[in-house]
C-alpha cells in the first residue's frame, strides 16, 4: 500500500509510524536483518521521494523498561 501512494509533487507530506522495517542492518541492536526487506523498504522510500528525519537522543525508539534493557 505504501508503494502505491499517489503523493502530488507540489504537496508536502509527513508520514510517521512504526513500519516494522529497517533501512540498514546498522539500525538493529542485534546482528541480522532481512536484506530483501531492507532493499524493498529503501526502494519504496526512494520511489516516493521521502526523506528520513534524524532521531535526536536515543538510537532506538522502543525499550522494554527492564533493569537490563534490551535496547539502549
Amino acid at each position: 500500500w505504501l508503494y502505491n501512494l499517489n503523493i502530488p509533487i507540489d504537496d508536502n507530506w509527513l508520514i510517521i509510524g512504526d513500519f516494522n522495517f529497517i533501512r540498514s542492518s546498522e539500525n538493529r541492536n542485534l546482528p541480522g536483518g532481512y536484506v530483501n526487506d531492507i532493499f524493498i523498504f529503501n526502494e519504496i522510500i526512494g520511489h516516493l521521494g521521502l526523506l528520513e528525519l534524524p532521531l535526536k537522543g536515543r538510537s532506538y525508539t522502543w525499550s522494554n523498561m527492564q533493569g537490563s534493557p534490551l535496547l539502549q
